[in-house]
């Protein structure tokens, strides 16, 4: 019996026993090798499983932590917008104070204006009645010496129609010398110098406080006919004893005259003028004289505001004024920007964490997938606009 077999592969000849185990062994080899593949199969499904679980596991992890801090930052954001909410709430209640309280004062200072007006007018109507009072009592004073004084014109022109014209010519001179002491006891009535023959006297004006305030020459004249060169001397004799006034009373008048006038800078009346004519005179040069002593003395008050305006105490208040309002600004200023600075440190820090919160989300969002949430509030891109800005 023939115990071998011809090898398929080298064409030997192979013991048959041989051949049947070493076939054998391949096919124990073959099964073994099948067994391990399986069970590497098995292991490495099992392998892949228990990634899956623990990925899933990680997933689940890593979004509910992702959830918490973005609940978290929400939070944050939200109770900082309440902040910045108080804050410009505060802001808008100090600006409406600021204003209400710029209402009051500017309501006082109006209320102080009218009350002052209020006042001013009541002394003005009290001062002006006083005024009107004095005023009263003085006309009635010189209309009462005014028709004292026609009284005496008529008693000394019926005494005048008596006697000699050289006689009551000097009569005349003396009753209209002791009219003017009696009316005007402040002044001085004197005869003219000599070498003035025309003038027959001159008044020298003074004011209750006894100032010289001007003088008057006067000249009487009784004739039957008026004659025009009594002006041209009687205003010689003015500049020889240098009079402010020159007056000539008679007892004819030129033509077209009732009671009195001016010629060629001469006063003209007759004899009934006598007292008006002088209170006329006499009170235009004590206003003169008033108004000249008052422009001296705002000369004096001129020269006076000029030194003030340049000394050193003027200056040295002005300083004072000047620093003070650049304290006021400089203060308003340093507050400006105290609030300018930390409405952008505010501004800033707002920006930050809503970009870190954003990017948070996109990194979540590229681990997780479409399934994370919104952020509400803050409005994303469409996916199509994002593609095309992409490309």
């Amino acid at each position: 019996m023939d115990d071998h077999i011809i090898c398929p592969h080298c064409k030997k000849p192979i013991p048959l026993s041989q051949a049947l185990s070493h076939e054998l062994k391949e096919k124990l080899e073959l099964e073994k090798q099948r067994e391990v593949d399986l069970k590497k199969k098995e292991l490495n499904e099992e392998a892949k499983k228990w990634k899956e679980d623990q990925l899933k596991k990680m997933e689940g992890q890593i979004k509910e932590k992702s959830e918490l801090e973005m609940k978290d930052k929400i939070n944050e954001i939200e109770e900082l917008r309440k902040q910045n909410k108080t804050l410009q709430e505060q802001l808008l209640e100090m600006n409406t104070l600021l204003r209400q309280l710029k209402f009051e004062r500017d309501k006082e200072k109006i209320e102080n204006e009218k009350k002052l007006n209020k006042e001013l007018a009541s002394i003005r109507e009290t001062e002006k009645k006083r005024s009107d009072d004095e005023n009263r009592l003085r006309i009635l004073e010189k209309e009462k010496q005014l028709n004292d004084a026609l009284k005496v014109n008529e008693e000394l022109k019926r005494k005048l129609q008596q006697g000699s014209q050289q006689m009551q010519g000097e009569v005349l001179e003396l009753e209209l010398e002791t009219i003017l002491k009696k009316e005007f006891p402040y002044d001085e009535i004197k005869e003219v110098p000599k070498g003035v023959t025309g003038a027959d006297i001159i008044q020298v004006v003074k004011n209750n406080f006894g100032r010289e305030c001007g003088s008057i020459i006067w000249e009487f004249k009784r004739t039957k006919a008026w004659t025009d060169g009594w002006v041209h001397k009687l205003r010689e004799d003015q500049r020889r004893v240098k009079a402010d006034l020159a007056v000539i009373i008679s007892q004819v008048l030129p033509q077209q005259v009732k009671n009195f006038t001016i010629m060629n800078g001469v006063w003209i009346g007759n004899f009934e003028s006598v007292v008006g004519l002088a209170l006329l005179l006499r009170n235009s040069l004590i206003e003169i004289a008033t108004l000249k002593l008052s422009m001296a003395g705002k000369q004096e008050k001129k020269e006076i505001l000029w030194n003030y305006l340049t000394s050193l105490e003027f200056r040295q208040r002005l300083d004072s004024i000047y620093d003070a309002m650049n304290l006021s600004k400089e203060h308003l200023e340093k507050e400006k920007e105290f609030f300018r600075r930390k409405w952008a440190r505010e501004e800033k820090n707002l920006s930050l964490i809503t970009e870190n919160l954003l990017g948070m989300h996109g990194d979540l969002q590229a681990i997780v997938g479409k399934s994370l949430p919104e952020i509400a509030g803050l409005k994303m891109l469409p996916e199509e606009k994002k593609e095309d800005t992409l490309f």
